[in-house]
């Protein structure tokens, strides 16, 4: 009788933090995109990331975004040579650690987007500021802000990383957006530069759709030779998703995975080109009623 009441009071509590989740995430497109999104029955490519955000299979989602977690998913499906080496991984940050640590590196917390710090010289960093960020990453929660609720499955780690450098820079982003559907695997491409002054965006074909590439830029990046090896690294990665984005970098005919994207910019970042935007919504069929993809959350009530 307990174990039923407990379960039914469960129900109620995971209802109401739904409604009051999916209230603020409204305002929060409204605020950013000017209209008032259809989450439920999505047509649009932005909101079609709001509906996996409510609905969708939370802890999958949190096992893949897991910047720890997901290197056994990759080596499981594609093997561990595509791997950035790993350096350690701690629950929290010591003075201890640093000193068998080689002069450069990245250090990144798994449970959030964009909490790094890249060490170019250990002797110049300054390793207490490090420590007091890092550990005071792990007690925050990146989905407050984002509404992004897979990363509150994400157990908090510290990850350090081998610094890939592409000819004493930092490589770029190839970004491959993976669409499986009943019509079979189909995808487009994106490129940026580490700081985003360059991106070029793609069809499968590396025919350019919109960017700001220069001509040496394009000439250095766009359509790498062995980018048949990137797409099929993508494809395998993609194969459990209606819809992911595979990051990887590419450094010297050496391919590296970066993550596996679920809700890229959390679909509220810069405003797409219309053009794009109608790309991005029709390629992506939604498999809402894959249950490793979507659910519907405990006690939702309409």
């Amino acid at each position: 009788m307990l174990k039923t009441l407990d379960h039914t009071m469960k129900q109620v509590l995971d209802g109401i933090e739904f409604r009051i989740r999916r209230s603020k995430l409204k305002k929060k497109f409204k605020k950013i995109r000017g209209y008032d999104g259809n989450f439920e029955n999505p047509r649009y490519y932005e909101e079609k990331i709001q509906f996996r955000k409510l609905y969708g299979n939370h802890e999958f989602y949190g096992l893949v975004a897991d910047k720890y977690k997901v290197r056994h998913y990759v080596a499981e499906r594609v093997g561990e040579k595509y791997l950035i080496p790993l350096l350690g991984v701690y629950e929290m940050l010591t003075p201890e650690i640093f000193r068998d640590l080689p002069d450069r590196f990245i250090i990144k917390a798994n449970h959030g987007s964009k909490w790094n710090r890249i060490v170019h010289d250990k002797k110049q960093a300054d390793l207490t500021e490090l420590i007091t960020y890092f550990n005071g990453i792990v007690e925050q929660k990146f989905s407050r802000k984002t509404y992004e609720k897979h990363y509150e499955f994400i157990e908090p780690r510290i990850v350090i990383e081998e610094l890939l450098l592409d000819k004493g820079e930092l490589p770029w982003d190839y970004n491959v957006f993976c669409y499986n559907s009943q019509k079979g695997f189909d995808y487009a491409l994106s490129i940026a530069s580490p700081d985003l002054s360059a991106t070029g965006h793609f069809d499968k074909h590396w025919n350019a759709w919109e960017g700001t590439l220069s001509q040496e830029q394009t000439e250095r990046y766009v359509n790498p030779k062995n980018s048949s090896e990137m797409i099929e690294i993508a494809r395998a990665l993609s194969a459990d998703f209606d819809f992911v984005r595979v990051d990887l970098y590419n450094i010297d005919g050496k391919i590296y995975f970066g993550e596996l994207t679920c809700t890229p910019a959390s679909g509220l970042g810069s405003k797409m080109s219309e053009f794009r935007n109608t790309l991005r919504s029709e390629m992506w069929e939604l498999d809402r009623n894959n249950t490793l993809l979507y659910r519907k959350p405990h006690g939702f009530i309409r």
